[in-house]
């Protein structure tokens, strides 16, 4: 007899992002980008711009990794690079027009969904499924912290 599967909430996480995803990319890919271009536009402040290393955690990744999408940016003339007055290895990203114009429209893509999960489910179940969330990501970055001091 076959081992039955046992649905965990890590496997679940997983699969719902795995899903959400490839339906960005889907998405994003008929206006010429990618999920990790669109995300990477959205944590960045329209005005201000922002430092590579306070981007990074916000998209799970290490400052470090970052050298790609950014050269990417580049290229396709989404964002430019200032180095800091200050600390020259310090590197603000600043959105140029056309960053901005991409933002907007991934912002926009991402917020239609959210309103179709939203109507489809309802205001409750939303604020409750982030309440639990949140609280599984607490739990997670706990056990994280316990894992590293041993």
């Amino acid at each position: 007899m076959a081992k039955q599967h046992t649905e965990t909430v890590d496997s679940k996480l997983k699969t719902a992002w795995q899903i959400i995803s490839r339906m960005y990319n889907a998405e994003a890919t008929r206006y010429g980008g990618s999920i990790a271009i669109g995300h990477f536009l959205l944590n960045i402040d329209s005005s201000e711009g922002a430092y590579a290393s306070d981007i990074a955690p916000k998209l799970g990744m290490e400052s470090t990794s970052l050298s790609r999408i950014i050269k990417t940016l580049e290229s396709e003339k989404l964002i430019v690079r200032k180095s800091d007055k200050e600390d020259k290895r310090k590197v603000k990203i600043i959105l140029t027009p056309k960053g901005k114009e991409n933002k907007e429209l991934a912002k926009k893509i991402v917020r239609n969904f959210n309103s179709e999960i939203e109507n489809k489910l309802g205001k409750t179940k939303i604020e409750d499924f982030l309440k639990t969330i949140n609280e599984i990501i607490l739990l997670a970055e706990e056990r994280n912290k316990l894992i590293k001091q041993n």
